[in-house]
């Protein structure tokens, strides 16, 4: 695909919110910084580097020092450190898809580039350095713009959208040779290396560490051991993407070997059904709680299924949290150039923030949804005894089946993810497109 279009609407649509931010601001420009390389503590080795995240989203190119300079009805100004330097490789700028969105100037040392920005009139900055912006005369910590920007930035554009397509259909390729590692008897530890080894990417250019759980495993929520010394697995929960020119895809799939329990293989058959059936309720004007909820609904009704919970009614265990131990964590959350993107919480694009249900309390957004955000779906069912040990002796006792709660513990957990997009028309499942 030619990107060059997409990308020059990208830009388009950013610098067309950006003189609307500035306008309601009384600013008339804006500095994005890449970011400085940062040292672990009393070391001289840098933690591994990633852009600025609101700098990334204005350009794709990597490394320390860069500039993009927006003002109203100007072209943007990219400044672009390229130093002379032989102990490290530093990006070169070619003919790039991206690169005609700029005025591109190319400069030797950060200190002209901050020389270039410094004195600038009713400039704010948004970056990592602030310190040093406040010493350039540029404005600092402008709450209402973070909000503003943040905001924008949860609607994707078409550009945005193709990235994410190319994270998935990396992350697809991965996953499924993780998948043949599994059935094929592998450990945790091979299981990841045939997810890397199939996309051909180094760790560090995953957009997360992966979790890669077998058995009991699957029950710690983010687990990232990769033990070597168990093999041939009765179930498998990988949670693990990929990254396409800075976005990510997030994708999480639970297997089970045929001689798992027959109840856990029931739940991971009602798991992949509910999950579909919450994909399918997204569409604009859909509150994100309102399908948390619905998703505990379902739960609570494969729980009883299955004859875990009893005693009850689906409405009555998620009034009474019978879900919660089973259920802890949030339905999904925003994606994009963070794995759990900004704006999750706002209301609006001025800042206010939502208050979750307290039962809810690790729900990541529970905004009502518009065309254009890009989201994850990704319930979960486990068995962990620390979340299940209060309700061994509390009023609803009888209602949990403990021994076979017993058996299905060494299993671990269940939990399928899909990246979608709320589209005019509803939703987008970018996963299911390519695996």
């Amino acid at each position: 695909m030619d990107l060059k279009p997409l990308f020059l609407a990208h830009v388009e649509t950013l610098q067309k919110n950006t003189e609307k931010v500035l306008a309601e601001l009384g600013l008339e420009t804006l500095v994005l910084h890449s970011g400085k390389d940062v040292y672990y503590a009393d070391d001289d080795m840098t933690v591994p580097f990633r852009p600025y995240h609101h700098f990334a989203y204005w350009c794709p190119l990597e490394g320390p020092g860069h500039m993009v300079v927006v003002a109203a009805g100007k072209k943007p100004t990219l400044y672009y450190h390229s130093p002379a330097d032989y102990w490290h490789e530093h990006s070169k700028i070619g003919e790039e898809f991206w690169t005609t969105a700029f005025d591109v100037v190319e400069r030797p040392d950060e200190a002209t580039i901050w020389a270039a920005v410094t004195g600038l009139r009713h400039a704010a900055y948004v970056g990592p350095d602030a310190e040093r912006a406040k010493a350039a005369g540029l404005a600092t910590g402008i709450d209402s713009m973070a909000s503003r920007l943040n905001w924008d930035r949860s609607f994707k554009t078409p550009y945005e959208v193709e990235c994410t397509v190319g994270a998935t259909k990396l992350a697809a390729t991965g996953h499924a040779a993780a998948k043949e590692a599994f059935f094929a008897g592998g450990s945790e530890l091979d299981i990841h290396n045939a997810f890397l080894r199939a996309m051909r990417v180094t760790e560090l250019e995953l957009p997360y560490q992966t979790i890669v759980c077998l058995n009991e495993k699957g029950a710690v929520l983010h687990y990232h051991r990769k033990r070597d010394d168990v093999r041939s697995g009765k179930a498998m929960l990988i949670d693990a993407g990929a990254k396409v020119r800075g976005y990510a895809s997030d994708i999480t799939r639970t297997y089970v070997a045929e001689s798992a329990h027959t109840v856990f293989r029931h739940l991971l058959t009602g798991m992949e059904t509910l999950q579909q059936a919450v994909v399918h309720a997204v569409k604009p004007g859909v509150s994100f709680a309102d399908l948390h909820a619905k998703s505990h609904l379902l739960v609570a009704r494969l729980l009883l299924e299955q004859g875990i919970l009893r005693k009850t009614t689906a409405e009555a265990a998620v009034e009474d949290a019978l879900t919660g131990p089973f259920y802890p964590h949030g339905l999904g959350h925003q994606l994009g150039l963070f794995v759990h993107d900004v704006a999750g919480k706002q209301l609006d694009r001025h800042g206010g923030m939502s208050r979750p249900n307290p039962k809810f309390k690790y729900l990541r957004t529970n905004r009502v949804l518009g065309a254009g955000n890009l989201i994850t779906i990704e319930p979960g069912l486990y068995f962990i005894d620390m979340l299940l040990a209060p309700f061994r002796e509390g009023a609803h006792r009888e209602k949990f089946d403990w021994d076979l709660i017993g058996q299905l513990t060494p299993f671990g957990g269940i939990r399928i993810e899909d990246d979608v997009l709320v589209t005019e028309a509803g939703v987008r499942n970018l996963t299911r497109e390519q695996m």
